[in-house]
């Protein structure tokens, strides 16, 4: 079995990869591989909670060995690891806290898209504050299209640990 194969997406999914991706490859992922990603245990926006049984839903993730990288950079400054992986993922304030740390295995081999982060302009902060994301050049995110729905299923999750991040969530 393999999920997503030939990629059969939505154009609302596909119009989320060119938003968040420079230059977007299709790779095959296979089973066993380790991703993880960043969540939100609130909605930045709202602040109402978001249920930990949602937090691995999201559609983006990343490899191993990237998350080794993001770590590494964490353990050898200040900042908080949600900071530092929104910092290398290009994620914007007001769409995570990026306060929860997410390993899952692949269950089956899976069909991704996958590219270096593009730069996300302009987040507006509480402080009134605007605040510009390019990601890191060396961090590839991967975009497994179906994970909000019956895709999710692809994937035994392992650990979700609630991580630092500063008083605004980056």
């Amino acid at each position: 079995m393999v999920v997503n194969e030939n990629l059969a997406i939505t154009r609302l999914e596909w119009n989320q990869v060119i938003q968040g991706v420079r230059t977007v490859t299709i790779r095959s992922l296979s089973a066993g591989t380790a991703i993880f990603r960043f969540a939100s245990t609130k909605n930045p926006k709202t602040g109402v909670a978001i249920p930990s049984t949602s937090w691995a839903r999201g559609p983006w993730w990343f490899a191993e060995s990237d998350y080794r990288t993001i770590l590494m950079r964490h353990q050898t400054g200040a900042l908080g690891l949600g900071t530092v992986a929104r910092s290398a993922e290009a994620v914007q304030p007001s769409w995570s806290l990026m306060d929860v740390s997410i390993k899952a295995y692949l269950r089956y081999d899976t069909e991704a898209y996958v590219g270096t982060g593009k730069t996300q302009y302009r987040d507006h902060l509480p402080n009134g504050m605007f605040m510009t994301l390019s990601g890191w050049p060396n961090i590839e995110q991967i975009y497994i299209p179906g994970l909000r729905c019956p895709a999710f299923v692809t994937r035994d999750i392992v650990r979700q640990k609630i991580v630092t991040t500063d008083g605004w969530g980056f």
